[in-house]
């Protein structure tokens, strides 16, 4: 191919809109749609809690997979998961809930602090000690507030803290 070799050549610019394009669309509009988002705030009902940290809600006509931003509930192998599923269904199902969004995550979902009349239902989790908060992600000031909850909930033995040495999903996630 000739127009290869010359770097100011029409093909090459072409070639690189067309591979840019074909990346978004492989990675999905929603993180690069995420990008302009960051921060927005909207209402939406949730039709379906998918397990302790993920709910799909319903939102201009389609289902939005929503992650709990900054925290980090139990994988279904371990204990206190199916706990942690039942809590936030029976606390959001068919409820209106607010989403205050941070980013999008690889998987294609929206990452949201989850608000539910006024209050954070990710720290209602930790309260709970039905989740930990995310080491990796949870870097804003009010992840200060949520590690006290985390400790509150260790100290009262509540949930996963019930157990000896439970074990963080982003550890277990590793050694399975």
């Amino acid at each position: 191919m000739v127009c290869w070799r010359n770097a100011s050549s029409p093909c090459l610019w072409l070639g690189c809109f067309l591979l840019a394009c074909a990346a978004f669309l492989l990675q999905g509009a929603g993180v690069c749609y995420g990008a302009e988002q960051h921060d927005k705030v909207f209402s939406a009902p949730v039709s379906k809690v998918v397990d302790g940290d993920t709910i799909e809600v319903r939102t201009s006509g389609k289902t939005l997979r929503v992650r709990l931003w900054g925290i980090d509930t139990p994988e279904w192998q371990q204990k206190f998961s199916h706990e942690a599923k039942e809590f936030t269904r029976h606390r959001l199902a068919g409820r209106s809930v607010e989403l205050r969004v941070k980013t999008w995550d690889s998987y294609g979902r929206l990452v949201a602090l989850v608000m539910v009349e006024g209050h954070s239902f990710n720290a209602e989790l930790l309260r709970e000690g039905l989740a930990w908060v995310h080491i990796y992600y949870c870097k804003e000031p009010i992840c200060r507030e949520w590690r006290q909850l985390e400790k509150e909930a260790k100290r009262a033995g509540r949930g996963i803290w019930q157990e000896k040495n439970p074990v963080a999903p982003w550890k277990w996630k590793q050694a399975h």
